[in-house]
């Protein structure tokens, strides 16, 4: 009894120190401060700076928990990648599978692929996520979501068109077409025959303003229904000519589908989506933070900043 006593006391007054993560070369930070520079275009603020640092001192806090769990000998896809490296270096020909991992192993492959590593930093988050798994959203929570963004989730306006297109270089020729089709009352793909080809198509069904902007540009988009208010929603008629950045279109509207306000039913399967992954991020940032308490996270010179950094990560998420 005295001995397990002994044994007790011992762990608690004499712990196994924390590993330390950290700290990130000058290197690295560079590295991680210009391609914060290449995607905002400006230099980070000491706060900022900080919070990617401690982003990728997680990283490293993650993948050093699946070296100690030894996560790299059990996934298939870090001993099929380990592998491939192998045999494209041409090292340890004539050996098997096995015996080419291992040698990988020997040679720290593991720690070096940045492949490898964001895969073992992935099963560890699995890991967690498994351990701690977020609570699934309520119907109620689902309706509450849905009442708050209603607005977010209205329905655009719908158009079915077709069009005949002139270029530029036909401009001068439109109204005398146009009248040809008046006066012919030529159908739509008769009429069609008579313009430009047109590289994005002459149909486009049930589109809404923004996807027919990504094939006529928003200039069109602005013409189309400003030509469609004057003419009070009708449909079945022609309209404009209306100019795009590619040049002038005659408009045929057959269809069209006012916007409304989504029903819980038609969103309901998205929103759900959409909470789930969020109490997932959640969870998943709660139990890192947890995970931060068996080690030693290094912030150089930023160390303050960092605290504080992770207080606040901790304090929105996981109170």
């Amino acid at each position: 009894m005295l001995g397990a006593v002994l044994f007790q006391l011992q762990s608690v007054l004499f712990p196994e120190p924390r590993t330390v993560i950290g700290p990130l070369s000058e290197a690295r930070i560079s590295a991680l401060q210009e391609q914060w520079h290449k995607s905002t275009g400006r230099q980070p603020s000491p706060e900022q700076k900080a919070r990617y640092i401690a982003v990728e001192l997680d990283r490293d806090m993650l993948l050093q928990r699946a070296l100690e769990l030894g996560l790299y000998l059990q996934d298939t896809i870090v001993y099929q990648r380990l592998i491939r490296n192998m045999k494209f270096l041409q090292l340890g020909e004539g050996k098997s599978d096995a015996e080419l991992f291992e040698q990988a192993l020997q040679m720290r492959m593991h720690l070096d692929d940045e492949i490898v590593k964001r895969r073992l930093i992935q099963v560890v988050e699995q890991q967690l996520l498994t351990d701690n798994p977020p609570a699934r959203p309520s119907s109620a929570e689902v309706a509450a979501a849905f009442a708050n963004r209603k607005e977010e989730l209205r329905r655009p306006p719908l158009y079915t068109i077709e069009h005949v297109f002139f270029s530029d270089e036909r401009a001068s020729e439109i109204d005398s077409v146009i009248a040809t089709i008046t006066k012919q009352k030529l159908n739509v793909e008769d009429a069609r025959k008579l313009g430009s080809p047109f590289l994005q198509g002459y149909r486009f069904s049930r589109q809404s303003p923004d996807q027919l902007a990504r094939n006529f540009g928003q200039h069109f988009v602005l013409g189309l229904e400003q030509a469609h208010v004057k003419t009070q929603f009708k449909t079945q008629q022609w309209l404009g000519p209306i100019p795009s950045a590619y040049g002038l279109h005659y408009v045929w509207i057959s269809e069209f589908e006012a916007a409304r306000d989504a029903q819980l039913d038609e969103v309901k399967q998205q929103i759900r989506n959409e909470l789930e992954y969020t109490a997932q991020s959640q969870a998943l940032r709660c139990a890192i933070e947890i995970l931060r308490a068996e080690y030693i996270l290094d912030g150089q010179e930023v160390q303050g900043s960092l605290d504080k950094a992770l207080d606040i990560e901790s304090k929105e998420v996981c109170l």
